[in-house]
């Protein structure tokens, strides 16, 4: 961190500024130029707000250099891979994941996972607790949700995930899932994170509509600084003013955020773009990004889906695209 005092600060602000960066333990320099003073800063920021130094008298501004995340970041470890046990590995190859948007009955998930297990999918996803925009929306079945994802993964050997969406069902989806998802609407919610941060199960955090990179990475940190390791980041887009599809995504993002976390990263292209016939090219965009895995939300009706039927794809429509992406994921390997 370097502070800029403004031309002509009194010597007094400047000796304020001093004491204030001793007593937090930091290491420092005066560099006095012709017309302003520099005080690059080294230490611990972590333990201490920096940010209160903008406020102080007579200074101009504050220049970050170092990035305000640490543990997620390639400064603190190169790559994370997590192991699921029975052969998945995120991090290591292209990992899909897929369902449907919720789980609407044994039945219906079953035909679903039977389909999906057969192309060699090993995570199976499906909405139990539904954050919804009108109170009128399928909410989803709860726990008896959870359960029927449970029992479905387990029978064609799959593993699943799903999301929370309030810390009182902490217990259920540690008993039923493998991989606690925390959605857009949460991904500020520290609480909510800080809980997940102590448990020992993965968790996929999915990127808010509003969020800068950075943001996205410290809420990662919050997870990780709990003792949670175990992190996948999902990009899904941001909302901005152009609404012809669902979010924007900034095609940059994606190597972005894998040059500065070691952490798995996966592309969510139904929600990011909300129409099933722009899934396919976006999901196979992603995969020459050099994205980690796809979570594809899929059903054998998707007209007829409890909800977000007019983002989800057919599974014929998904078993196409799952060969054109394997090939093209052999394409990304050979040129890394």
């Amino acid at each position: 961190m370097i502070i800029v005092l403004k031309k002509n600060a009194p010597e007094e602000y400047l000796d304020t500024i001093k004491e204030t960066l001793a007593a937090n333990g930091m290491a420092f320099d005066v560099l006095k130029g012709v017309n302003f003073t520099l005080i690059p800063v080294v230490g611990d920021f972590t333990q201490s707000d920096m940010g209160r130094f903008k406020a102080m008298p007579g200074v101009e501004k504050i220049i970050n250099v170092s990035r305000p995340y640490y543990l997620v970041s390639k400064d603190n470890k190169e790559k994370t891979v997590i192991d699921l046990g029975n052969g998945v590995k995120m991090g290591e190859e292209l990992f899909f994941i897929s369902g449907p948007c919720s789980v609407e009955g044994a039945e219906s998930l079953d035909r679903i996972a039977s389909f999906l297990s057969k192309l060699g999918v090993k995570i199976l996803r499906g909405g139990t607790y539904k954050l919804r925009t009108s109170p009128y929306s399928f909410q989803g079945l709860g726990e008896e949700g959870l359960k029927i994802l449970r029992d479905v993964s387990d029978r064609y050997g799959m593993k699943c995930v799903s999301e929370i969406v309030d810390v009182r069902n902490l217990d259920l989806f540690m008993k039923y899932t493998d991989i606690i998802q925390v959605g857009v609407r949460n991904m500020m919610n520290f609480s909510l994170l800080k809980e997940l941060g102590r448990v020992d199960k993965p968790v996929l955090l999915k990127r808010s509509l509003s969020a800068k990179i950075d943001d996205f990475l410290l809420s990662a940190e919050y997870l990780v600084a709990e003792g949670n390791e175990n992190v996948i980041l999902c990009e899904r887009g941001i909302q901005t003013f152009d609404d012809t599809t669902r979010s924007t995504v900034n095609i940059a993002s994606i190597p972005l955020i894998k040059s500065l976390s070691h952490l798995p990263v996966v592309f969510d292209p139904s929600h990011s773009i909300g129409a099933a016939k722009l899934v396919p090219v976006v999901a196979e965009a992603a995969v020459v990004l050099g994205v980690d895995g796809l979570m594809i939300e899929t059903h054998y009706n998707p007209s007829n889906a409890l909800s977000d039927g007019y983002q989800t794809i057919s599974l014929p429509t998904f078993e196409k695209l799952h060969g054109r992406i394997r090939k093209l994921a052999q394409f990304v390997n050979e040129r890394d």
